[in-house]
């Protein structure tokens, strides 16, 4: 296994005056794994250099990684005085974010965070294994929804429309795959308003959905078919096992919210 003794995330974190566990949070990953990769220690992957690069795309990777090279191409750096912390209603208070809101639209479904220039972080709010239960009554309840703590994803532009992130529980969604949704994964998606449910939906854009039944819960699955004539979808898991994980259909009228899947944070 590569090791990387000299990198420079401690460099880094020191100057953005944040703790691991925020350093962790813009990596996306958990504050035991960014123990082991300040190490040094922790196998990075493609996807794991990938979320580094997305996080930092003005920090040059191969002085990051191991010490070598030029910080930047311009040498600039991060002021430390344009990080805070944000406290999300009564959910957990993540830190590492610019002062200023760069950009809140006007249902307030979206605050932007600028990172670094160009990149943004999007909050959403995040309904846990936890709390999916109470969501199918309290989606609609403002008080319920500022409960609920805040996630986090990378974006390099402003996005209109509502989203939310979900708590991936089980291993119906794993087919052994780098295509897998694992157990403890962090789905977001996007809300396809219900006037949209007329039309087919773009299933050769959005492999995976989430889908808020009001009485089978909170469902993450692809839709095998859409059968928008009868306001039916076939729901399909990922899973190879049909005997324990087959396909299924949901009527449309006992659906209360469907949001297309735009980004999948890894339970590492």
């Amino acid at each position: 296994m590569e090791t990387y003794p000299n990198n420079n995330f401690e460099v880094l974190r020191l100057e953005l005056s944040v703790t691991n566990r925020e350093f962790a949070s813009l990596l996306g990953v958990r504050e035991q794994v960014y123990s082991r990769i300040k190490k040094g220690e922790y196998p990075l992957g493609l996807m794991m250099k990938t979320r580094i690069q997305k996080a930092f795309p003005h920090i040059k990777y191969d002085w990051l990684l191991y010490g070598r090279g030029e910080r930047t191409d311009t040498g600039t750096r991060i002021q430390s005085e344009t990080v805070s912390t944000v406290h999300m209603g009564n959910g957990r208070s993540i830190g590492y974010f610019s002062d200023d809101v760069k950009f809140i639209d006007e249902n307030k479904n979206n605050i932007f965070f600028e990172v670094s220039p160009g990149r943004y972080l999007m909050q959403t709010k995040l309904v846990t294994e936890k709390a999916k239960a109470g969501y199918l009554s309290g989606f609609s309840d403002e008080e319920y929804m500022d409960d609920l703590p805040a996630h986090f994803i990378t974006v390099n532009e402003f996005h209109k429309g509502a989203y939310r992130s979900f708590e991936v529980s089980g291993d119906s969604m794993t087919d052994g795959t780098d295509a897998s949704v694992l157990d403890g994964d962090i789905v977001t998606g996007r809300l396809i308003k219900r006037e949209l449910w007329q039309s087919k939906f773009h299933t050769h854009k959005y492999r995976y959905w989430v889908v808020v039944h009001r009485y089978e819960g909170v469902i993450i699955k692809e839709i095998a078919n859409h059968d928008v004539s009868n306001g039916i979808l076939t729901l399909r898991s990922l899973n190879a096992d049909k005997t324990k994980y087959p396909d299924f259909e949901v009527n449309l009228d006992d659906v209360d919210q469907i949001f297309n899947v735009v980004d999948i944070s890894r339970s590492l």
